[in-house]
């Protein structure tokens, strides 16, 4: 989650409001420079960023720096936009942060009471309450946004691990599952087939393939659900590159195909399908 500097655990309606705005922000994006970029923010702006966006955007010449900071001129540091038909990164974060804005605005009462409101009921009704809101709904990308379910795995860890607000069945928290994940799933054989997306046949679809690695995970005695899909996602990021992945000292190269010396399993990545060797 990556808190900023000045903003404490304790005071957790910011908390949670930051943790919106950075679940907003992270989608399609390199998640090191949109962390970063959202602590800038709050560094400059503080509180004002959570609690009146409004004056934010009356600064946006200020947001503006920053986002070319780390973004480079054009923010494509931030945002790889290549694949999305020429949409701008800073048109990425202008349409999610006006989510973000205007939801705040709407809600009554702090958020943080109506989070707990609903995750007091179950997970599910804190997920389905963040993915089907009709103004969150213009910020996340997708029928059912890995973003939104990250962020509610996000909010189950403070409620139930950190705040101690709430006692909650960690089997049923979500499976992320972005194209890492099913890369690893993949080229482990843990999933026996695989799906890759109609209009770019070279890119694992992580959303047909998030059934299967549910099911899967769901019937493993004892798994978590939210460290299972955290621990495919470093895999990925650490070992399991999408070229010439450092199998030798990845710690699932004993229980991997690919590590193995599967040459189908190890032309089973993210985003390309690799030439037999």
């Amino acid at each position: 989650m990556a808190l900023p500097d000045g903003l404490s655990l304790d005071d957790k309606e910011s908390v949670t409001r930051y943790l919106l705005l950075r679940a907003l922000l992270n989608q399609q994006g390199d998640t090191s420079k949109v962390r970063e970029f959202v602590k800038k923010l709050f560094a400059v702006f503080e509180k004002a960023l959570l609690y009146d966006p409004q004056h934010v955007e009356r600064q946006f010449g200020d947001v503006l720096r920053i986002f070319q900071g780390i973004g480079g001129q054009r923010g494509s540091e931030i945002y790889h936009v290549g694949v999305l038909g020429g949409i701008k990164p800073l048109s990425l974060f202008l349409y999610r942060f006006a989510a973000f804005s205007i939801f705040v605005r709407s809600i009554e009462g702090g958020l943080y009471e109506l989070i707990k409101e609903k995750l007091s009921v179950s997970v599910h009704v804190l997920w389905e309450f963040l993915r089907d809101n009709p103004i969150l709904d213009g910020g996340w990308v997708g029928n059912d946004p890995k973003a939104a379910r990250m962020l509610t795995n996000w909010l189950i860890w403070l409620f139930n691990c950190v705040w101690s607000e709430l006692a909650i069945d960690l089997s049923e928290t979500l499976m992320v599952v972005d194209g890492h994940v099913g890369k690893v799933f993949c080229r482990t054989g843990a999933l026996e087939t695989v799906s890759y997306e109609k209009k770019r046949p070279f890119i694992i679809s992580a959303k047909d393939l998030r059934k299967d690695i549910e099911s899967l995970v769901r019937a493993t005695l004892k798994a978590v659900p939210m460290f299972v899909d955290e621990g495919a996602f470093q895999v990925a990021m650490n070992w399991c590159w999408e070229r010439d992945p450092n199998c030798s000292i990845c710690p699932l190269v004993t229980l991997c195909l690919a590590g193995q010396g599967s040459i189908d399993h190890l032309r089973w990545t993210a985003y390309q399908k690799l030439k037999a060797r």
